[in-house]
Parts: structure tokens; sequence; C-alpha cells
């Protein structure tokens, strides 16, 4: 009897064991298939700045060409706000690598949304004359880290902007 009981639970250990490894293979793909649509995104949203700035060096570098002052000086702002996109994509891609190594460290104090609006707006280098903002001075403040909360609004909102069509309106509103 105590033979058949032994080989019984040898029997659910190994069934056991059989489905643990089964659902760590699934873990284990769904975090490389998640890994990878997260590098495809990265790798396409570092492009695609790279890709303005490049062409237009390129352009301003052609011998051929003399380029009226106002088409310089629209190459020299589509570089400038390319790199101010392609900086702040890097910095997205460091914070979140160092939140995910325990390296960031967040240090929650009470903030006002409107502060935090009113920093992340500004810091855009878009053009934010569709963005309407509806956040209340009176609301009462949060528990945040203030510089990550101002980095995920303005990503946000940048977002919007680049993603919506021109006549667009973009509404950022916060209540209790």
């Amino acid at each position: 009897v105590l033979h058949a009981f032994v080989a019984q639970l040898a029997s659910a250990l190994e069934q056991r064991k059989l489905r643990v490894e089964a659902s760590a293979a699934i873990v284990a793909a769904e975090s490389d298939a998640l890994r990878a649509a997260l590098l495809r995104a990265v790798s396409h949203d570092l492009r695609t700045p790279l890709s303005s700035i490049k062409a237009s060096v390129s352009s301003l570098l052609q011998d051929d060409i003399a380029w009226p002052p106002e088409a310089t000086a629209e190459f020299l702002d589509t570089i400038d706000q390319e790199t101010d996109r392609l900086n702040a994509l890097v910095g997205n891609l460091l914070d979140m690598s160092r939140l995910e190594t325990g390296v960031l460290e967040v240090v929650p104090v009470a903030v006002g949304w409107d502060e935090v609006v009113a920093s992340a707006l500004s810091g855009l280098s878009e053009p934010i004359d569709r963005v309407e903002v509806a956040v209340p001075e009176s609301l009462r403040p949060i528990l945040a880290d203030p510089v990550l909360l101002e980095r995920a609004v303005a990503n946000l909102v940048a977002n919007a902007l680049r993603h919506t069509s021109a006549d667009a309106r973009i509404r950022v509103v916060a209540g209790e």
C-alpha cells in the first residue's frame, strides 16, 4: 500500500512539474513577444526623428543648391525640433530602464495637477495651440514624483498632438 501511495505521489508531482514547465514556457514566449513588439515600436520611434534630421542636414549640405534663407531656417527648425524629440525618446527609454532595474528612485511629494500640466506643456517642442487645459487650481494636491508625472503628461499630450489631425483639439482635463 505504501509503495502504491509513493508511486501515485511521484506521478502527481511529475504532472505538476510538467504543468509548471508549460506555464513557464508560455510566460517566456509572451515575454519574448512583448520584448520584440517593444523593440519594433522603439526602433520606429527612434528612426522617425533621425530620418528627418538626416534629410534636413543632407539638404543643407548639398553644394549644387543655394537654399533661400527661409528654406534654410525651416531645415534648421526641423533639426532642432526632431533633436528635441529624439532626446525625449532616449530620456524615456533610460528612465524606463532605470525603473526596471530599480536604479531610478521615485520621490513622491504633494504636487498640484495645474503645476504639472503647465510644466509639461511648457517643455514640449510641438506647438501647443491646439491644447485646451481644464485643470482647476482648486484640485487637491496628489502624491507623485513630479518629474516622472510631468514626463508622463508631456508624453501623452505630445502623442495626441502627433497622432491626431491638425485641426483636432486636444483637451487635458482633471477633476475630483
